[in-house]
């Protein structure tokens, strides 16, 4: 097993970030932490790498204690593998260097064998003389990638690594990085926002709500079809959102009643109707007529914002995705209708008690650039 953590507990002060949460990563596996900005993603990664003391619980790395009551491991000594948000590339060395900078307790001809071999891994082995400031952002997230990996770590921490790039490079370095990761068998976890870089990269996800609980737990497939937390569901894109009473196994919508199961009735629920789960048609035998409010292309798909006719103006507006672009006119009358295996209906006790806290303003040893340097500082002595 390459990372462990059992029953962590985190707190500033009086306020709780997470409580008892439990996960491991085996070797070879991507595991993704995704959830809300503030919800204790990155601390767990700190916990992880020994930059946050441990509170409680236990974090085991490789089959050996590295954090509990009695036992606090140095980051420089937990064999982990750090990319952080910003890269933290050190600008007054050159991509050779910053490599082989947590690389001196190897023989001068192994470690520059060592820094071939993975700057020729990653594809920046001609850019190996350049400095920092000389490379794209693209470049960079490559060089920082090789450092981390340069050690042979035990286990890769990875910080939301491309929520910096543009779109386009992106996808692109997401493919890279994934194959990089694989070829190298090591324990990955990796903190992201972001629904898709988790499906992309991840065998498995955690989703934490806003209150630090990890809501679910699945591979990709499980997480996106078979959601079991109304916050899990509305991650991947929400429609349009309701509450409402069962009766008869079912729950009155502004598009019809939609189903309910294992609800009693009088029991509240929430209804989450994905954005692909609502088809817009003419046709006068399906659905409910609606006001069409706005049209915005966005190339294959087409957003359109509307409301059920005589729907409760406290109620919001509802929202849906068409492929292709708009057909109907300013004349047609407009219908819409629910593809049912694209909505979800959850017991409203299944909220996190914790939602809608916000969390405080608190002053951290949190710069990860000085961090990356103490770390590889630490490495050489």
């Amino acid at each position: 097993m390459g990372l462990s953590l059992e029953r962590v507990s985190h707190a500033y002060g009086e306020y709780e970030v997470f409580s008892d949460v439990s996960f491991s990563v085996a070797d070879g596996e991507i595991v993704c932490l995704l959830g809300p900005s503030g919800c204790g993603k990155t601390t767990l990664l700190r916990l992880a790498a020994g930059l946050e003391k441990l509170q409680t619980g236990r974090v085991t790395l490789s089959d050996g204690v590295a954090a509990d009551q009695k036992t606090h491991v140095p980051p420089e000594l937990r064999e982990v593998g750090l990319m952080f948000q910003d890269f933290a590339l050190f600008p007054h060395l050159s991509v050779s260097d910053n490599v082989a900078f947590g690389l001196n307790t190897l023989p001068d001809v192994e470690k520059t064998q060592r820094v071939i071999d993975i700057l020729m891994q990653v594809n920046m082995f001609e850019k190996r003389a350049d400095y920092p400031h000389q490379l794209s952002g693209g470049q960079q997230q490559r060089v920082a990638l090789a450092r981390a990996l340069a050690p042979n770590p035990a286990v890769m921490l990875l910080d939301e690594p491309f929520s910096g790039l543009d779109q386009n490079l992106r996808i692109s370095l997401r493919e890279e990085t994934l194959g990089i990761l694989k070829a190298s068998n090591v324990a990955t976890l990796l903190v992201t926002h972001d629904p898709e870089e988790a499906m992309f990269m991840a065998d498995r996800i955690l989703v934490m709500g806003p209150g630090g609980a990890i809501l679910q737990e699945g591979t990709p497939d499980e997480i996106y079809g078979s959601p079991t937390h109304s916050f899990v569901a509305s991650l991947f894109g929400w429609g349009a959102q309701f509450e409402g009473v069962a009766k008869g196994g079912e729950v009155e919508t502004p598009l019809g009643k939609v189903p309910a199961p294992n609800c009693a009735d009088g029991r509240r629920v929430d209804v989450v109707i994905r954005p692909h789960g609502i088809k817009l048609t003419k046709n006068e035998n399906e659905g409910v007529p609606v006001d069409v409010l706005s049209v915005r292309p966005l190339g294959r798909n087409t957003f359109i914002r509307f409301r059920a006719l005589g729907q409760n103006p406290a109620l919001p507006d509802l929202r849906c995705r068409k492929k292709g672009a708009f057909e109907f006119g300013p004349d047609d009358v407009v219908r819409a209708m629910l593809h049912p295996n694209r909505v979800f209906t959850f017991h409203q006790e299944d909220k996190p008690n914790k939602v809608g806290r916000s969390r405080p303003q608190i002053m951290q040893k949190k710069n990860d650039a000085a961090w990356s340097a103490l770390l590889h500082q630490s490495r050489t002595r």
